[in-house]
């Protein structure tokens, strides 16, 4: 299906005599400006009215482009529910699936809503990101940040986990959770802290031995970098999950646990620390670090690329389901922009995509 046959199925949630602007045209239209730079809704005014004959290579546009106040209106009156379900199948059909994925789950505060709208009423974002693409797979807004446990299961209920890899903080050391990814057909790596003394100290006694004694006769993994100054090396140790039998029952799909050692070393100082882990997963040292090493690119490739090349944090729209409807757009197109072929940045990307509109109908449409 094409974008429009996607964009076609979200129902028009306008009566019939305020259809004046063609819905399907209006979020190609919020789309278009996005990947061109564009902010807020005064700016997709400008855009529209600028590129209106690019536009109309499209789409109708019969009614020409509509001011930024009818922009806003329709877009927060759209099903944002559908609009998740609707772009991200859409996005999810231009892409290729390679292997065994590797999914990291994590929450993101759009700190301008935190500005305008206080900390305990703004928009806290659940992304899934395939880190190995880096693509965002899904979204899901929560109540608060505190709701995310709950919002995570709910976002299992909407994935294929089936041959996938699931990373995670710590938050999401619980049962519950990591039960729904088993069932599912799934596997998870998922941090061990604090929220879980019982288990965490139990991985730790279980290690203890073999930082005592020698870990050769353990199966692990390591790499070593170097640069800025410093060098640094990440060790990984990993053993099958022989847990207590309080805890053996509490975490029944677990079959490994996982050490991580940090060595950060320059001129003057060295530091180590090292990190606990809970793994559905088989022993395998190399994947297990791969799955860790990209957790992070969540935070690295999409958090940051959100908030340096789109400005999600400096964002001025202020209610919230305008603010959640715009940024699955941004994530959309973030899509768009990582698949397209060029081989340069996203900023250089989203700019061509302003000047040129042939790069545009590229971004979109292959």
């Amino acid at each position: 299906m094409s974008l429009f046959e996607h964009l076609s199925i979200i129902k028009d949630p306008r009566s019939t005599i305020n259809r004046e602007h063609d819905l399907v045209d209006i979020m190609f239209l919020v789309m278009s400006a996005i990947a061109s730079g564009c902010e807020g809704w005064l700016d997709i005014e400008e855009f529209g009215n600028e590129h209106l004959d690019w536009l109309r290579e499209h789409r109708p546009f019969s009614s020409e482009i509509p001011t930024r106040h009818s922009i806003a209106r329709i877009i927060k009156a759209v099903n944002v529910e559908v609009l998740v379900l609707v772009m991200f199948r859409w996005v999810n059909c231009l892409r290729e699936k390679n292997g065994k994925q590797l999914i990291a789950i994590d929450g993101k505060t759009l700190r301008g809503a935190v500005n305008q709208q206080g900390r305990e009423n703004a928009l806290h974002l659940v992304s899934a990101f395939d880190t190995q693409q880096g693509l965002v797979l899904f979204q899901q807004a929560t109540s608060t940040k505190g709701s995310e446990l709950a919002t995570v299961r709910d976002m299992l209920n909407m994935l294929d986990v089936r041959d996938t890899i699931l990373t995670f903080d710590a938050l999401h050391c619980n049962k519950e959770t990591l039960q729904k990814i088993a069932e599912k057909g799934g596997d998870y790596i998922v941090q061990v802290k604090a929220n879980q003394p019982k288990l965490k100290q139990a991985i730790a006694d279980a290690f203890q031995p073999h930082w005592d004694n020698g870990t050769e006769h353990i199966a692990q993994y390591e790499e070593k970098n170097r640069g800025h100054g410093r060098k640094e090396r990440r060790a990984l140790f990993q053993m099958p999950a022989t847990l207590p039998k309080e805890l053996a029952m509490k975490w029944p799909s677990a079959k490994s646990i996982i050490a991580v050692e940090r060595e950060r070393s320059s001129k003057a100082h060295t530091s180590i620390d090292t990190h606990y882990f809970l793994s559905s997963l088989d022993i395998d040292p190399e994947l297990a670090f791969r799955g860790i090493r990209q957790h992070w690119h969540i935070e690295n490739q999409q958090h940051w690329v959100l908030d340096v090349t789109f400005k999600e944090d400096s964002s001025r729209i202020g209610d919230r389901e305008s603010a959640e409807r715009m940024a699955l757009m941004r994530r959309i197109i973030f899509n768009l922009i990582q698949q397209h072929p060029l081989k340069v940045s996203k900023p250089s990307k989203m700019r061509k995509a302003a000047w040129n509109g042939k790069f545009r109908s590229e971004l979109f449409f292959g």
